[in-house]
Order: C-alpha cells, then structure tokens, then sequence
C-alpha cells in the first residue's frame, strides 16, 4: 500500500491524538502520572530559543502560552514519526501489522527517554523526575498507545 501526503498526515493526526486520549484515559484511572503539558510546552520553547538543556525544566521561568506550544510541536513529532513508520515499512517490506506498529511505537521511547528527560534535568529514562511523577512507565505507555493508533489509522487509510 503506498501512502500520499494526505493521508500520512492523517495516520500522523490520529496516531497522536490516539496517544493523547488514551494517554487521558490513563492517568484518569491513574495508571500513569507523566510530566504536566505546559513543562513539554516550556522546554520546546526553550529547544527554540537555543537553550535545551536544564537542572530541572520546572525551575525554569515559564513562558506564554506553554500548552499552546506544545500542541503543534507534540503533532508535528508524531506526523513525522509516523511518515517515518510508513515510508519505513514500505521500503522494507514489512507488514503493517499490530506487532510491528507496537514495536515502532514503543521505539519512539528514544526520543523522550534519551533526549528529552535528561534535557530536562530529569535523567536518562526520567528516573529523577519530579515527584508524583513516573516517567519511564508513562511514556512507555503513551508511546505503546502511539504505536496502536498507527496501526489501527493504517488500516482505516487502507480501508478500500
């Protein structure tokens, strides 16, 4: 199945929202307790502003707008990401199934564990997140839910 523009961006759009409203849903029945969106706003503003690295982002002075700013950034990443999982499995002829979603999904930890967290101040992995908080499972879990809605957005793209 090859992929246009359009729907990529669709697969990209749900595959995030996905991620985000079941991401709710976690820490609604409190499974999860990730990092509060307006912090993800503020350190994007900073990775803008030439400044990525912090002791602890929640120290830092906020910005305007912060959960503004995090939204187009958050979907941008997972548009991007999921273009990358379709021109990915296409290239290598490998099945869109539910396993290789997850697994890709799941993948996309990387960025978070190993670039964002310890920008952050908050260590690789997010072991010294802020309290109450539980980052590695957290983000475990929205990517896994990330990595669901790329398969299941595929699969309604590829609905004949």
């Amino acid at each position: 199945m090859s992929v246009n523009i359009r729907q990529a961006l669709a697969i990209g759009v749900f595959s995030t929202l996905s991620m985000d409203l079941l991401t709710g849903v976690a820490i609604w029945l409190k499974l999860v307790a990730p990092l509060p969106p307006n912090l993800v706003g503020r350190w994007f503003a900073s990775v803008a502003r030439a400044h990525p690295f912090h002791t602890d982002i929640a120290q830092s002075a906020p910005v305007n707008h912060e959960l503004m700013v995090a939204l187009p950034v958050h979907y941008a990443i997972g548009i991007v990401l999921a273009t990358l999982y379709v021109w990915g499995t296409g290239e290598l002829g490998w099945p869109r199934s539910f396993g290789i979603a997850l697994a890709f999904g799941l993948c996309t930890n990387v960025l978070p564990w190993l670039l964002m967290f310890p920008a952050m101040g908050y260590g690789f992995f997010g072991t010294h997140g802020p309290d109450g908080t539980r980052l590695f499972f957290s983000s475990l879990m929205s990517h896994a839910f990330f990595g669901l809605g790329l398969w299941l957005s595929v699969r309604v793209v590829s609905a004949p």
